[in-house]
C-alpha cells in the first residue's frame, strides 16, 4: 500500500498548506483559463487540492478502500499512472463540456473515480454495497456504470450547484479505457484472493 498511503500523504500535506498559505488554492485550483493560459500544473497540481474536511475525508476514504485492492492488482506503476491519468482525464472533460471558464475545480475525485472505475473492470462481480435508498449490494461493474450515468446525467442538468460532475464523469470514462486498455495486455497480480472482497461505498 505504499503508494495509496503516499498519494493519501500527498493529498493531507497540499490540503494543510491551502490552509495555511494565502493564494495556494488559488494557484494550484484547476482554473481553465489559466491552465490553458500557461499554468499547466494545474491539471496536476488540482487533484491534491480540496475545499474542505469533508471533501477530503470522502475522497481519501474511496481512496484507502479501493486502492489498496488496486494498487495489488496492478502493481505500483500502474497504480499511480491510473490515479494520475485519470485525474488528467476528469480535467480534460471538465473543460470539453464545461468550456474555457474562470471557474477553478479542485478535488480528488476524478482520480479517485477512474480507481473505481478499474475495480469494477478487474472485479466485476465483486459486490459494493449501495445506498439507493435502501442499502444493496450491487455487481462492482454494475455501480461504475450507474455512477457513470449518474455524473453524466447531473451534470448536463446541472442539478447539483458547485460539483463538477463532469469531472467525476471524465474520471470513471477515462479508468475504463485505462483499463480495458491493460486488459488487453494483462500483467495484474494478487487478483484471485480479492474476487470475494466486499465493499460498502456512498
Amino acid at each position: 500500500m505504499r503508494i495509496t498511503f503516499g498519494l493519501i500523504g500527498a493529498n493531507a500535506v497540499m490540503f494543510v498548506l491551502q490552509m495555511t498559505l494565502a493564494g495556494f488554492t488559488n494557484a494550484f485550483a484547476l482554473t481553465p483559463t489559466m491552465a490553458l493560459g500557461g499554468a499547466w500544473w494545474q491539471f496536476f497540481t488540482y487533484m491534491f487540492l480540496h475545499g474542505g474536511a469533508m471533501h477530503i475525508t470522502l475522497n481519501m476514504f474511496m481512496l484507502f478502500i479501493f486502492g489498496e485492492v488496486m494498487e495489488q492488482a496492478l502493481g505500483e506503476v500502474r497504480y499511480l499512472t491510473l490515479y494520475v491519468v485519470s485525474g488528467l482525464g476528469s480535467a480534460l472533460t471538465y473543460i470539453a463540456l464545461m468550456g474555457v471558464t474562470n471557474i477553478p475545480m479542485l478535488g480528488a475525485s476524478g482520480a479517485v473515480f477512474g480507481i473505481l472505475a478499474a475495480y469494477g473492470l478487474v472485479f466485476p462481480k465483486n459486490k459494493i454495497w449501495v445506498p439507493i435508498p435502501f442499502v444493496v449490494p450491487l455487481p462492482a461493474f454494475t455501480v461504475v456504470i450507474l455512477l457513470a450515468v449518474l455524473e453524466f446525467a447531473l451534470g448536463f442538468f446541472g442539478l447539483e450547484e458547485g460539483i463538477a460532475n463532469f469531472g467525476h464523469f471524465g474520471g470513471i470514462v477515462t479508468g475504463i479505457f485505462i483499463t480495458w486498455y491493460w486488459k488487453r495486455n494483462p500483467r495484474s497480480r494478487n487478483t484471485n484472493e480479492r474476487r470475494k472482497h466486499e465493499f460498502f461505498w456512498e
